[in-house]
């Protein structure tokens, strides 16, 4: 497998990464407005990465992966490049918006170019790690660029480390290539593509054409697991803090144990993982994350935070890369970057969901309960999966 997919979303996660302590700063110091307005920022980049997922799709399987990879890492470099001369709320959430295209043409363009290959499982898992370690060494990052240079520099390296990327992705295969072996793998598939469609009717050949509007059924069962999984993630990542305020301790070891357990997961076992049906690992996953969420609910303690991060953190290991695969699997490669599109979609429509239903839950209920809704939620997902026949015969390369 070429490396140059991986290399090119480390870069883009990395200039992503940076900007995760950087927006806050923004909007509270330099634009002078309140923690809403942080969420509101947050919303509207989301909200775009969204909307822009089935033309990301598209671009990715009828233009190519290069076409998508590279036009969302320019926009990321000149949405960064541009904050500092924005002295307004309205100008900043322009950018946040387009941010958010440019996030989501990168994100659907690279995870296609890595499910290219002839195992795409590994190669999935590959892709989540690159992503996974650009955004955790973000933050860092962003605070050691901020002392040295103050945080305007940050938006500055932002835009640096986006255009690098940029450069790197002119380097992927283009139209052409896309294109090739689209046909290789079509000619390939044609008579078992026939052979369903005769014994199952028209369902075949109705994913195929649905398909062409950016939004692929293979992509449907794969992304509501995913969202179930964010919905772990986001209860985790909101709450931890305050969990461990009100238990007298902080934040810090936590998260880095959170990184440092999924990076060794993913990077460890993605031999072994390559030999487990996809459906397993994503039904694992899933109900490790659920039962992390448990564990801070059933032992209230800083110590007992320490292992349900360690124990949610494996499960989020082992989710992306397996729903891409079960996405994937199957899928000619003319059609996997709608497939792609439409999974991680759920990212950003697990994210708001779950931000919204949970701050409403803890703020009415308090913390446990929030960390027990979004456990309930990642505990019955396996159940859907189950459903899925399609799902149950795919396997990961």
């Amino acid at each position: 497998m070429t490396r140059l997919p991986l290399f090119c979303a480390g870069g883009c996660f990395l200039s992503l990464g940076l900007l995760i302590p950087a927006v806050p700063v923004h909007v509270t110091g330099v634009l002078g407005q309140g923690p809403a307005s942080v969420g509101a920022c947050l919303a509207v980049t989301a909200v775009c990465a969204v909307l822009a997922r089935p033309l990301a799709g598209r671009l990715a399987d009828r233009r190519s992966r290069r076409f998508a990879a590279a036009g969302g890492a320019a926009l990321l470099a000149l949405t960064s490049g541009a904050v500092p001369w924005t002295g307004s709320m309205p100008s900043f959430l322009a950018c946040r918006a387009v941010a958010g295209v440019g996030e989501a043409l990168m994100y659907v363009g690279l995870a296609a170019a890595a499910s290219d290959h002839d195992r795409p499982g590994p190669a999935l898992n590959g892709f989540s790690v690159a992503v996974n370690a650009g955004l955790l060494a973000g933050a860092p990052m962003a605070a050691a660029v901020a002392a040295l240079a103050g945080p305007p520099a940050v938006w500055a390296a932002s835009a640096a480390v986006a255009a690098v990327a940029f450069a790197a992705c002119l380097f992927l295969p283009g139209a052409r290539a896309a294109r090739d072996g689209a046909a290789r793998d079509g000619a390939a598939r044609d008579r078992d593509a026939r052979d369903r469609d005769v014994r199952d009717g028209a369902a075949a050949s109705g994913e195929r054409r649905r398909a062409g509007t950016g939004v692929h059924m293979a992509g449907l069962v794969p992304g509501l697991a995913y969202w179930a999984s964010v919905w772990g993630y986001t209860a985790f990542s909101a709450f931890l803090p305050l969990h461990l305020a009100a238990l007298g301790g902080g934040s810090g070891p936590h998260f880095l144990v959170y990184g440092c357990v999924l990076l060794a997961v993913r990077v460890g076992g993605h031999r072994a993982l390559a030999r487990i049906p996809a459906r397993r690992t994503a039904t694992a996953a899933l109900l490790l994350t659920a039962a992390g969420l448990v564990m801070f609910v059933a032992w209230p303690s800083v110590t007992g935070a320490l292992c349900a991060t360690a124990v949610l953190a494996a499960g989020q290991a082992l989710g992306l890369p397996a729903f891409l695969t079960m996405a994937v699997a199957g899928v000619p490669a003319g059609q996997r970057g709608s497939a792609v599109a439409t999974t991680t979609a759920f990212f950003d429509l697990g994210f708001l969901s779950a931000a919204l239903a949970l701050g409403a839950v803890a703020q009415s209920h308090g913390m446990p309960q929030g960390f027990a809704v979004a456990a309930c939620v990642a505990g019955l997902a396996p159940l859907l999966l189950s459903l899925h026949p399609e799902a149950s015969r795919r396997r990961t390369s």
